[in-house]
């Protein structure tokens, strides 16, 4: 099969990889992914990434450009290298704003607690009080759950008896019927 572009046989590799391309390679006008192995361990696990983004493959192609080497991912080391951008290449390029790391101290921890067990007697206003705390990153995950346990420890929740139905008894004929119905 011939490309509609330029008239060059399409390889058959080219057609068997997509059997609907009416063009070859060079006259496609879908942009080629960046593919590249990544080691990820130190017994050589490596994974394939597929990167579709114009302005990453740029990037990365640049930090492969420089090699990379040991175990891992040697990007960081790579990428100090690059030279910083000029201060008038920083203005022609969007600003990035930088989202700072939330900071989970001992005394944040303390204080949540603190109100968590004043509403002790009502223990589900308690847990909403800890739950708030933990999705406006006051807290950390590992010490929610370690309220939780002192919540816990103090006030434990009673275990619902579920009282247990005796079956009714049921024909013989209608489960005879039930037991070889077929669809």
């Amino acid at each position: 099969m011939n490309c509609i572009k330029c008239c060059n046989v399409i390889p058959e590799a080219r057609l068997k990889a997509l059997p609907g391309t009416k063009t070859c390679v060079e006259c496609s006008d879908v942009e080629r992914n960046y593919v590249r192995a990544i080691i990820s361990g130190k017994t050589t696990y490596s994974e394939i990434e597929v990167i579709k983004n114009k302005d990453t493959k740029e990037y990365l192609k640049q930090l492969d450009a420089k090699g990379r080497t040991g175990f891992g991912s040697s990007l960081y080391r790579a990428s100090r290298s690059i030279p910083e951008p000029k201060a008038s290449d920083m203005s022609k390029t969007p600003k990035r704003v930088m989202r700072k790391l939330p900071e989970f101290t001992r005394a944040k921890f303390e204080k949540v607690l603190e109100e968590a067990m004043l509403w002790l007697d009502d223990k589900p206003y308690a847990i909403k009080k800890v739950e708030q705390a933990y999705k406006d990153e006051i807290i950390s995950g590992m010490q929610r759950r370690q309220i939780f346990e002192i919540l816990e420890t103090f006030k434990p929740t009673v275990p619902v008896k579920v009282r247990e139905v005796e079956p009714e008894p049921v024909d013989k004929d209608i489960l005879y019927a039930f037991k070889n119905w077929k669809m």
